[in-house]
């Protein structure tokens, strides 16, 4: 889907989470709210937060006040707790990945001939037609370069940015990154269920765990992500 869409109907999305927020959630809001902040603040580093999106806080913000009131609520669908999550992990990968990749073939003005594989033509439309890079795409891009295998044109030079890029290069290539990643998709609420709009209390409990870890675990994807940025890592 191309990314200005795809941002577009998140947005509309969020728009609505965050008023059925405003409206369900009154009990503390404030103090809740004021006291994510200083979680988040405390769990990732100045220098982490000074790449973060524009808008990266106030997502968390918004997931982590919906997920308070999934788990206040059992009856309550954490569809919009996904989707809040969805939007900061989505512009993450825009901002830290794929828009240094697209920057970086551009510069080696290099014409490339494109294999016929789903994952070749979706790396090409990534990059010519600004389409987002799946957390799905992402973990088999870098599953088939960590295995050492032949690549395709697009992977190749993929590989080579990361290269280029050693900080980003060693926090993707982390195990931890991969397994989370895996563990992530493997629920399929980033996908099916997200598409569908229902996703139960048990799969957003899980799927929290994996994307920010209640705060605590440095290996959760957001930290993992946040820190790519970090030149000294």
């Amino acid at each position: 889907m191309d990314l200005q869409e795809e941002n577009a109907r998140l947005k509309k999305q969020l728009s609505h989470a965050q008023e059925w927020m405003k409206k369900e959630i009154k009990w503390s809001s404030h103090d809740s709210e004021e006291s994510i902040k200083e979680s988040i603040y405390s769990f990732f580093s100045p220098e982490a937060l000074s790449h973060f999106p524009a808008n990266g806080v106030k997502h968390i913000v918004s997931a982590e006040l919906l997920f308070q009131h999934v788990i206040q609520w059992e009856n309550v669908d954490g569809i919009w707790v996904i989707i809040s999550y969805q939007k900061i992990l989505d512009e993450m990968v825009e901002l830290y990945i794929t828009k240094g990749f697209r920057k970086y073939l551009i510069k080696k003005k290099q014409h490339i001939s494109i294999e016929n594989t789903p994952l070749e033509k979706s790396l090409r439309m990534i990059v010519e037609k600004k389409y987002i890079f799946s957390l799905g795409r992402i973990h088999q891009s870098l599953k088939v370069i960590s295995s050492g295998q032949s690549l395709t044109p697009y992977l190749y030079e993929f590989s080579e940015y990361l290269k280029s890029r050693t900080y980003l290069e060693k926090s993707l290539l982390r195990w931890e990154f991969s397994l989370q990643l895996w563990r992530l998709i493997d629920i399929h609420v980033i996908t099916d269920k997200r598409h569908t709009g229902s996703v139960s209390r048990k799969d957003t409990i899980t799927a929290r765990k994996i994307i920010i870890w209640n705060l605590e675990d440095n290996n959760c994807i957001l930290q993992i992500l946040a820190s790519s940025q970090n030149v000294d890592i």
